[in-house]
């Protein structure tokens, strides 16, 4: 007797896994959708993956006056002082950009106050940094006098 495969004919072919939602490429490629994504990100906690996607702006729409808000979104990462990305300087000189590269968009005005604020800040940190080295120097001036007596 034949075999039961002869019998039963051709095997079937393996079923096609559900392939996963596309999203349409127009959306994709759509600064302006990629700039609400990443402000999405950043609201939910993913500050780290939010920032490839302002930097992706930034850097593939020059031209594009969303650019603005993708850099203004980045110095907002970088200014944020419990976020991994926390980096003041960095931070003011993104939010120059925003006026300097961008100049009369919607953040200009938000960017500059940013930017005094983190001047503020900076200018504050550096005051600090000088005191804490004056206070070192006083300190082993005090034991070479004592070690003196």
């Amino acid at each position: 007797s034949p075999p039961p495969s002869a019998v039963a004919g051709p095997a079937s072919p393996p079923p096609v896994p559900p392939s996963p939602p596309t999203v349409p490429s127009s959306r994709v490629d759509d600064p302006v959708q990629l700039v609400t994504r990443a402000n999405e990100l950043a609201r939910d906690g993913m500050p780290l993956t939010a920032r490839d996607v302002y930097e992706r702006v930034i850097r593939d729409y020059p031209e594009h006056p969303v650019r603005a808000g993708a850099l203004f979104g980045l110095g907002q990462l970088q200014a944020d002082p419990a976020g991994p990305l926390r980096d003041y300087r960095v931070a003011y000189l993104t939010f120059g950009r925003v006026f300097a590269e961008h100049p009369r968009s919607r953040w200009e005005a938000e960017a500059r106050v940013w930017r005094g604020i983190l001047n503020e800040l900076l200018a504050r940190d550096d005051e600090a940094q000088r005191l804490r080295a004056q206070l070192q120097k006083l300190r082993r001036i005090e034991v070479d006098l004592d070690k003196s007596r």
